[in-house]
């Protein structure tokens, strides 16, 4: 084989070398099985959460006041309902629904209230158990949203979500 072929096939492999190696390292390309995420699913996951809350003053015109201040949460999967403390709370004693999709927990809970003028249809609190990510807000009527609570969540519990 001449010199010239071989830095060619050469060349030609460490293109392709590159090429697969930019894709695996996109995501594109996979090898083998992805690696499953072992998250919880029986029992009850507790979590305290380090968040900022936006308050309301005096309606949606206002400046929100914002603070930042730790908030325990908890999942109950027997149960399918969980709880947390903050705005317009999802209590112990008046649990919202826990639906599991994946990674993602949400709760919910209707609600029909007035405050500020406006029209409160139901509250949300999501935890993305992939970073520990929580949110909380609010369905107004009108098809609004008003989100209330961000922040992140560790577990009590040295176990994995």
């Amino acid at each position: 084989m001449s010199r010239s072929l071989t830095i060619v096939i050469l060349i030609c492999l460490i293109v392709v070398a590159l090429l697969l190696g930019t894709l695996t390292a996109t995501g594109i390309l996979h090898w083998g099985d992805e690696p499953k995420q072992n998250f919880q699913s029986k029992g009850k996951l507790e979590v305290v959460c380090e968040v900022e809350v936006s308050r309301l003053n005096e309606g949606l015109t206002q400046p929100f006041d914002i603070d930042k201040i730790t908030i325990p949460a908890e999942f109950d999967f027997e149960e399918k309902t969980g709880w947390y403390t903050g705005e317009f709370t999802i209590s112990k004693n008046r649990k919202g629904t826990l639906k599991v999709e994946g990674p993602m927990l949400e709760i919910y809970r209707p609600a029909m209230f007035k405050r500020y003028g406006l029209i409160v249809l139901g509250e949300h609190v999501t935890l993305d158990r992939t970073n520990g990510e929580f949110k909380q807000w609010i369905d107004l009527d009108g098809e609004k949203r008003l989100d209330l609570i961000t922040g992140r969540c560790k577990r009590t519990t040295n176990a994995p979500f």
